[in-house]
């Protein structure tokens, strides 16, 4: 059986075995964390799971679990810069503008406005609690090309 060298001369042996990795969570960290589940709750409409200990969310098929970490700190970042790491997560919506509509309603941080991405795609993106950017974002098919 041929072998892969790692990292740090460690060896491994190459499978042919296929492994299906599947999505099961996000991890945030908040200060407050009550708060960054109603936020997502109120404006993501997400369903809050009250465990033993700590405040989960469901959106969709996504789980985000929620540490509480109330000595936690946004990074500073130089506007219009990026870091490593996770840059923003995206949801999907049917309809971006009555998603637009009810954000605004809300009182969500809009960061930045509606705006068309490629064909087919718009999107905006808000800022939740902790400095944590998401992506609002609508598909349509039927205008989008695949090349």
């Amino acid at each position: 059986m041929p072998f892969i060298r790692q990292p740090a001369g460690l060896f491994y042996p190459r499978t042919t075995i296929m492994i299906e990795f599947k999505w099961d969570h996000l991890q945030l960290c908040s200060a407050d964390a009550e708060a960054t589940a109603v936020w997502f709750a109120r404006c993501l409409n997400a369903k809050i799971v009250r465990r033993p200990g700590r405040v989960d969310l469901r959106i969709g098929a996504v789980n985000l679990f929620i540490t509480a970490q109330p000595d936690a700190r946004s990074a500073t970042v130089t506007e219009g810069r990026r870091v490593q790491g996770i840059d923003h997560f995206g949801v999907l919506v049917d309809d971006l503008d009555a998603a637009y509509a009810h954000l605004v309603a809300q009182d969500a941080e809009i960061i930045q406005p509606i705006t068309r991405i490629r064909a087919g795609v718009r999107g905006c993106f808000v800022r939740a609690p902790g400095d944590i950017l998401v992506e609002v974002l609508e598909r349509r098919a039927a205008e989008m090309t695949f090349n």
